[in-house]
C-alpha cells in the first residue's frame, strides 16, 4: 500500500479535490491560494475551528481513518449548533505521519464527507504536512440570521438548565467518534422558543454549567436526581465530568420551559431534560442532592491543562 511519503502533498490534495462538490456560493474552492465565497447579505457569519491530536482525542488503534474524519467536521458543528446557526463552508488542515497510507487517507476524507453531505458543507480548502503524529485542525463557517445567534451570556437568574440526550460514557460508548451534532435540534429550539443562553456540552455538564454561569454573571443550581445519566456511563460523576458528549446545555424562561415540557408531552418524547435552574450569582454553581441539600459542584468537567 502506497504510503503518504511516498504518494506526496499534491499526490494527496489531488485525492481530496476530486472527490469535493461544492454549491453556488461557492465561486472559488479547494486549488487555489485562498477559496472565494459569496455571503448571503441578510445573515452574520459564524466561524469555529478545532484541533484534534492523536492519542489525545482518539487513538489510531481503537478509531478508523473514517471515524477520525467525521469526528473532525462533527466537534465544529456542534459549536455550529451551539450558536443555532447553519453550517456553510469548511477547510480541513492535516498533519500525517508518514507511515499512514493513501487508503488512510482517502477513508478520513470519506468520514468528512459523511457528515458534510448530510448537512449541506462545503469543503473549500485546507493545508497538508507532515508530523509526528496525526493532527487535524478544521474551521467552520456558519451563518445565521442577523442578530439571532444564541450566546452563552444570556442566562437568567429564574431560568430553566436543559441538555439534549445522555451524558457520560462517551469514549467507553464510542459517542466521542460517532455523534450526531444538534444542528437540527438547536434549529428546532431557536425557531420555537425563545431561548437565553445556549452552548454545547464538549468538556462535561459540570465544567460547562460553569461557562454558562461565568458568561451570565449568574448562578446554578444542578439537581442530581435529574442528571440523564447515560446507560454504561459510570453514574453521576461520569454524566457530570467525562467529557465528549456533544449534547446541548441551554436555559429557558419558566415559561418557555413550560411550552417545551408541554411540546415534549404531546410528542410523547423526553430528548430535551431539565437538569437545574439558573439562579443568582451568589449561590455560585451547586448540586443539589436527592434530600434538598446545596453543595458546591466538585467535578470540574474536562480540562487539557489539568
Amino acid at each position: 500500500m502506497k504510503s503518504v511519503n511516498a504518494a506526496g502533498e499534491f499526490d494527496i490534495i489531488q485525492i481530496i479535490r476530486q472527490q469535493t462538490r461544492t454549491d453556488r456560493s461557492v465561486i472559488l474552492g479547494i486549488g487555489d491560494d485562498t477559496a472565494i465565497l459569496r455571503p448571503h447579505p441578510s445573515k452574520e457569519l459564524l466561524y469555529t475551528t478545532d484541533m484534534l491530536i492523536e492519542d489525545i482525542h482518539f487513538r489510531l488503534d481503537e478509531a478508523s481513518a473514517f471515524e477520525i474524519g467525521r469526528k473532525s467536521l462533527a466537534v465544529n458543528l456542534s459549536d455550529i449548533a451551539a450558536m443555532a446557526g447553519t453550517p456553510r463552508h469548511a477547510v480541513i488542515s492535516v498533519g500525517l505521519p508518514s507511515s499512514l497510507s493513501k487508503k488512510f487517507v482517502g477513508e478520513f476524507y470519506l468520514g468528512i464527507r459523511s457528515l458534510a453531505r448530510q448537512f449541506g458543507v462545503n469543503i473549500v480548502g485546507g493545508d497538508t504536512n507532515r508530523s509526528a503524529k496525526l493532527v487535524v485542525s478544521v474551521a467552520l463557517i456558519g451563518e445565521c440570521d442577523k442578530g439571532k445567534a444564541v450566546r452563552r451570556s444570556g442566562a437568567k437568574a429564574g431560568d430553566v438548565i436543559f441538555v439534549s440526550g445522555e451524558l457520560g460514557g462517551s469514549y467507553a460508548s464510542k459517542k466521542h467518534l460517532l455523534f450526531t451534532p444538534r444542528i437540527e435540534e438547536a434549529n428546532f429550539l431557536a425557531k420555537n422558543f425563545k431561548l437565553h443562553a445556549m452552548m454545547d456540552l464538549s468538556d462535561g455538564l459540570a465544567g460547562d454549567v460553569r461557562r454558562i454561569a461565568q458568561e451570565s454573571a449568574v448562578g446554578a443550581l444542578i439537581c442530581e436526581e435529574a442528571v440523564p445519566v447515560a446507560p454504561g456511563a459510570l453514574g453521576l460523576e461520569a454524566a457530570l465530568s467525562d467529557g465528549e458528549d456533544f449534547e446541548l446545555l441551554f436555559t429557558l424562561s419558566p415559561k418557555e420551559a413550560a411550552r417545551l415540557n408541554q411540546c415534549l408531552f404531546k410528542r410523547r418524547a423526553d430528548f430535551f431534560k431539565p437538569v437545574g435552574k439558573i439562579v443568582h450569582k451568589r449561590h455560585g454553581v451547586a448540586l443539589v442532592n436527592r434530600s434538598g441539600k446545596a453543595q458546591p459542584l466538585a467535578f470540574r468537567g474536562f480540562d487539557h491543562f489539568v
